[in-house]
């Protein structure tokens, strides 16, 4: 898809570019654009003789070098480890027909985002049924447990 730029958002302009440069520190997971999108875990910057990052495998491994510009360098973003309704209500839009749920996304780094769990019809009366199912199954074994 290209982008078309907006003349009143100048930062969208294709001169002055969008991203931000990536300047990541000693023991940041990056991935390598330049071989294929690896990732690695930056082990030394630099800086102190080096000319460039070198970068390992998290698991070990063969080193490789980076542009010490960061070009070729992009974040890993922290992987979501679990998702959690908030205490809020729900919302249904008839005319797209969906329905929404506030949800908290938690990060294996610690960190929370909101979002929304968009959910079709047929969705909202699957999940109805598994989520009664769920709470049955609680009843059994609170009885269970006496």
């Amino acid at each position: 898809m290209t982008r078309r730029p907006a003349p009143h958002l100048p930062s969208q302009c294709a001169e002055l570019g969008t991203a931000a440069p990536f300047y990541p520190n000693l023991g940041d997971l990056a991935r390598d654009t330049v071989r294929e999108g690896r990732i690695g875990v930056v082990v030394a910057l630099p800086g102190e003789g080096r000319r460039t990052y070198h970068l390992c495998p998290p698991g070990g491994g063969d080193e490789w070098s980076a542009p010490a510009d960061g070009t070729t360098l992009r974040p890993v973003p922290a992987q979501v480890t679990l998702v959690t309704p908030q205490k809020r209500d729900v919302v249904y839009d008839r005319r797209a027909q969906h329905g929404a749920l506030p949800v908290q996304v938690h990060y294996e780094d610690g960190g929370t985002s909101e979002s929304l769990l968009v959910l079709t019809p047929d969705q909202l009366e699957l999940y109805a049924y598994q989520i009664g199912r769920i709470i049955e199954l609680r009843q059994h074994a609170r009885e269970g447990a006496r």
